[in-house]
């Protein structure tokens, strides 16, 4: 089950929606990500949505669980309708934005990691934007998932930092150690504001090596 870490995230603001928008903004701002609004806009309802842990959770029959992504992803490629086969996609590539931005510390625990997660969220979003869209709903909503699936990893660090203030030091020892733990994006772009250089090398027992 996964932490849900928004309890300790809020800060007076006169709403969750206002608080997630301007720490978004701030971090889109901050790493030079070139966001338009509609796709900000698209992440702000996405994180006000995913502040409830319930919202992870699928109903089977009398109990609710985390669907694995690849379990979306089977069930979209065999759904006979589009309009279904699109929000199993979308369900994917939600839940692997937020998964992967705010609870990768989880993903340590599993047997997939981070970079399984931005993986799939790619290729859902992927898919989404090159899709034909059927609706204006769906034509309304392109532009942002061609957006997600081009800078994924971008738009994963900047959900990284909702929860934490960027101004706060940031261990060196301690940022080596969690690159080494699941090599998440937003740890490698603090390394290397820090003057580290990243060359990623793979030992004979398969451990991360880093210069």
């Amino acid at each position: 089950m996964l932490d849900n870490p928004v309890g300790r995230l809020i800060e007076p603001t006169s709403s969750l929606q206002s608080f997630f928008k301007e720490r978004i903004e701030n971090a889109v701002e901050r790493h030079s990500i070139n966001g338009d609004e509609d796709t900000l806009w698209y992440l702000t309802q996405l994180l006000c949505n995913y502040s409830r842990s319930s919202t992870f959770f699928d109903n089977h029959g009398h109990r609710s669980a985390l669907t694995p992504l690849a379990e979306y992803y089977r069930q979209a490629i065999e759904s006979g309708s589009s309009h279904e086969r699109r929000q199993l996609l979308q369900r994917l590539g939600d839940v692997a934005i937020v998964v992967s931005g705010l609870f990768s510390g989880a993903l340590n625990r599993k047997a997939v990691g981070v970079d399984y997660y931005i993986s799939m969220g790619e290729a859902a979003y992927s898919t989404l934007a090159d899709e034909s869209p059927h609706s204006s709903r769906e034509s309304s909503q392109q532009g942002i998932f061609e957006a997600l699936a081009k800078d994924f990893s971008d738009y994963v660090v900047a959900i990284s930092e909702v929860p934490v203030k960027p101004d706060e030091p940031q261990d060196l020892l301690a940022l080596i150690n969690d690159w080494h733990a699941n090599a998440h994006p937003a740890t490698v772009r603090q390394l290397q504001n820090q003057g580290v250089i990243l060359i990623e090398q793979h030992a004979l027992d398969g451990s991360r090596v880093i210069h």
